[in-house]
């Protein structure tokens, strides 16, 4: 309204040339009430006035439905639409609740439109948009919802940094399955999702690999570079053989998520298991360098020692170190 005051006074002041304030003020009310015609009684402002606030009271609930229902995120352009209309919108209406006797006002120069018009049509238009927003959602919910619950299983197990151009090249297709039910291609949709969500699943059971295993498989990389195969190659194949067993059954069972853990426990064992007998192969091999053999020896003696008089055998320090952990297993047994 405050534009209006002002557009019709620069249009009255090139019409007829500088001109008092009075008679400017004159003139503009005779240009108002040409374009608006007979003068409204209070009765009929009134009712325009409130039939626009009814209709925006509806758009601004209709308004605040986007962010209670997330609507950008199934239908980002209507709703940029219907939030540039409401910028305009509600400025316009705060104007005229402080004086709601411009209600039946000329919205503009160049409109038939009043203001209370201009307002209803503007809140009109946030309504529609809200309503095609939400019907996209409940298209987009209703038949991409298994693409949607997969991508957010896989956000859960970083596939989108682990595998980030498969994830994008889908993530793609998932965007036009969208825009193609805003579109109301339904059908089309429908007939695509099981291709697109047999690609998640594959992508989804490399994902689970890399997620649970990854820490253990650089570890195994790092173990084949080193000595540590060419010293214990049986051991080594051990590791290999569980890393293998683990990643199938992984892919087999990608759900499982308790039993993958327990796969990865066992990978990180046989790990353990080679670290340790090559710290024990570094620790004799070192002993035999430095003449200290005996010391060795007597150490391993005296803590075999222990277990045999602990299982109730008495002193078995005559028999080999093997034979005397094979009674203490038979005891315990």
């Amino acid at each position: 309204m405050n534009k209006l005051v002002i557009v019709s006074s620069i249009f009255i002041c090139a019409l007829s040339g500088c001109k008092t304030i009075d008679s400017v003020q004159q003139d503009l009310g005779s240009l108002a009430s040409s374009i608006t015609g007979e003068e409204a009684t209070p009765e009929q402002i009134r009712a325009a006035f409130d039939k626009a606030q009814s209709v925006f009271q509806e758009a601004l609930s209709a308004y605040n439905q986007i962010d209670a229902d997330n609507l950008a995120q199934f239908d980002e352009e209507r709703v940029t639409k219907a939030r540039k209309v409401w910028a305009v919108l509600e400025p316009e209406f705060n104007e005229l609740r402080l004086a709601p006797e411009y209600a039946l006002k000329s919205a503009s120069l160049f409109s038939s439109d009043t203001v209370s018009d201009e307002i209803m049509s503007q809140s009109q238009e946030v309504i529609s948009l809200v309503a095609e927003a939400q019907l996209a959602k409940q298209r987009i919910t209703s038949v991409l919802q298994p693409i949607r619950d997969e991508f957010a299983i896989l956000d859960q197990l970083d596939a989108e940094t682990s595998y980030e151009k498969r994830y994008r090249e889908l993530d793609k297709q998932h965007q036009q399955l969208k825009e193609m039910l805003i579109d109301g291609q339904e059908q089309q949709v429908a007939e695509y999702v099981p291709k697109l969500l047999g690609q998640l699943i594959d992508l989804e059971k490399d994902a689970v690999v890399q997620f649970y295993f990854s820490q253990y498989i650089e570890k195994i990389y790092a173990i084949a570079n080193s000595k540590k195969v060419d010293i214990f190659p049986t051991v080594y194949q051990d590791v290999r053989k569980q890393l293998e067993q683990g990643e199938a059954y992984s892919k087999a069972n990608y759900r499982e998520y308790e039993q993958i853990k327990q796969q990865a426990a066992l990978l990180s064992l046989q790990i353990d298991r080679i670290d340790s007998l090559y710290a024990e192969y570094l620790e004799q091999k070192a002993a035999i360098d430095k003449d200290t053999v005996e010391a060795h020896m007597l150490s391993l003696e005296s803590e075999i020692y222990a277990l045999t008089m602990a299982a109730g055998l008495g002193d078995l320090r005559g028999l080999p170190f093997q034979e005397q952990l094979q009674q203490v297993r038979k005891a315990i047994n």
